[in-house]
Order: structure tokens, then C-alpha cells, then sequence
């Protein structure tokens, strides 16, 4: 990733929507976190920012944040209080178009110390495929997301199906991947899909703990007949994680001519 290292005032820098994949959940933990350690240290890791350009190269004037969203609030919150001045942001600063852009701010999520969750991850990269179907290879996008490339395969298909059916898809992969077929689903708010994970998480771990369960492979293979070979290569697939399958790295046509090898490897 190309990046000039530099400073900023957090009044330059544009939250884009655009540019966010995670839910709007609560992290009020993480965020005072963050502001005791700008307190007691001054700064904070750098922001990742990019200075906007339109489609022919033209910058638009706005500094687009596109990693550390947290601890630009964090760094407003104590500029408010007057703890610090907030103009001296260390921000590295991407060379690069659009494409580039959003990449690079996917990439960054997925590995900071607030990742996205899995289906924020897929959905980030099922967004990508609808807005920029061909121009981003399957093996960037997935390098970019952490979602398999079998899987990136699987949304181009999809979206295909979606465009030539003159359908809106919903936005969300898990129920965009079935489409057209109908399901009498509702699906949850965050907080209720919280609850039933957790819930989820705690009777597994209760039951490997009854059984004193230690042996990774034991554990893996009750996994799997408790939900079949079926729902396991859907589980797999979702988590981005690999059946020992050949990915799909082949680049087509269109994906040879965007020449993959002028872009950052992230």
C-alpha cells in the first residue's frame, strides 16, 4: 500500500458512509479505551486517509477517512473537553484512485483491533462486487475481505442473476445468496442476533466443557455431524475459511485487463 506519513487536523477529515462496513453497534468500551490512552500518551496509531479524486483524477478537496474511525471520535471527544487541540492527527495518507481506496479501507477493518465480524466482511465485499462487478479481481477482493475467493466467484454469479432479472438485491449476502427463493425469515435486530450468539457460544462451550473435550479434532468432527456436511460447507464458506478446495485465483478476461500486478498487494 502506497502511503505518504503526515499530520491532520480531525476538522479536514470526511467520515464517508461509504467507506464504513460495520454495524452501528454499541462500543462505548473501545472508544473510552481509546481516550484514556490519548489522555495519558497524546496520540493515538495512525489514521489511514485518502485525498479523494474523481473518475478522471480530479481531487475533490475532501480528506476521506478510511481506517480509525474510533479514534478520530476519540480524538474530537478530547479536543471538546479541551484535553488536546485534535490538529495533530498522524494520519498515513493513500496514493491511489477510488478502487484503491475502497480496498485498502476493507483491508485495514479486517485486521485492526475491532475487526469487522464475518458478515460484515461478506457483505462489505458482496457491496464491492455490485458496485464494481469486474474491475476488482477475485483474488484482491478476497485478499482485501477475507472472504474466500469461491465465495467472491459466487456473488459475481449471483449479482449476474440479480441484473438480468431487473431485481434490487437486499444487501445482505446470507439472504441475497439464496434469491430468488423465498424464506419466511426475519431477520433479527443486532442486538437480538447478539443475544442468540452469545447464547450459542455459551451452550457450546458447556458442553466441550462438560465433556472435558480437548482433542481439536474431536471437537471438529462433532461439529460436523451435528450439523452435516451441508451446513458445514456453508459455515466454512462464511468464515472465509478453506475445505481444501482449489480457489478460484483464475482471472478471467476482464479481470487480465485491470492487470492486477500494477495494483497494492494488501
Amino acid at each position: 500500500m502506497n502511503t505518504d506519513f503526515t499530520y491532520v487536523d480531525h476538522r479536514q477529515l470526511t467520515l464517508d458512509p461509504e467507506f464504513r462496513h460495520r454495524r452501528e453497534t454499541e462500543h462505548s468500551a473501545h472508544l473510552a479505551l481509546l481516550r484514556k490512552t490519548l489522555r495519558n500518551t497524546g496520540k493515538l496509531d495512525p489514521v489511514l486517509a485518502w485525498r479523494e479524486a474523481d473518475n478522471e483524477g480530479r481531487a475533490t478537496g475532501r480528506l476521506v477517512l478510511l481506517d480509525g474511525y474510533f479514534r478520530v471520535t476519540a480524538y474530537r471527544a478530547e479536543a471538546a473537553e479541551g484535553s488536546i487541540d485534535g490538529k495533530g492527527i498522524p494520519a498515513n495518507l493513500l496514493k491511489g484512485n477510488r478502487i484503491d481506496a475502497e480496498l485498502a479501507a476493507l483491508s485495514a477493518n479486517i485486521r485492526d483491533t475491532l475487526p469487522l465480524t464475518p458478515s460484515e466482511r461478506t457483505d462489505a465485499a458482496w457491496k464491492l462486487v455490485r458496485k464494481y462487478r469486474l474491475s476488482i479481481s477475485k483474488a484482491q477482493l478476497s485478499r482485501a475481505s477475507g472472504v474466500s475467493p469461491r465465495t467472491i466467484a459466487n456473488m459475481r454469479k449471483k449479482h449476474k442473476e440479480f441484473l438480468e432479472a431487473k431485481q434490487e438485491p437486499n444487501g445482505s449476502w446470507w439472504r441475497d445468496r439464496t434469491w430468488p427463493d423465498e424464506h419466511e425469515f426475519d431477520e433479527p435486530t443486532d442486538a437480538e442476533r447478539e443475544h442468540l450468539i452469545a447464547s450459542l457460544a455459551a451452550s457450546l462451550k458447556e458442553a466441550i466443557r462438560e465433556h472435558r473435550v480437548r482433542d481439536i479434532e474431536v471437537m471438529a468432527e462433532a461439529i460436523e455431524r451435528a450439523f452435516g456436511n451441508r451446513q458445514m460447507v456453508d459455515i466454512v464458506e462464511y468464515l472465509g475459511l478453506s475445505l481444501g478446495e482449489p480457489d478460484e485465483y483464475a482471472i478471467d478476461l476482464h479481470e487480465a485487463e485491470a492487470d492486477d500486478e500494477l495494483r497494492p498487494d494488501f
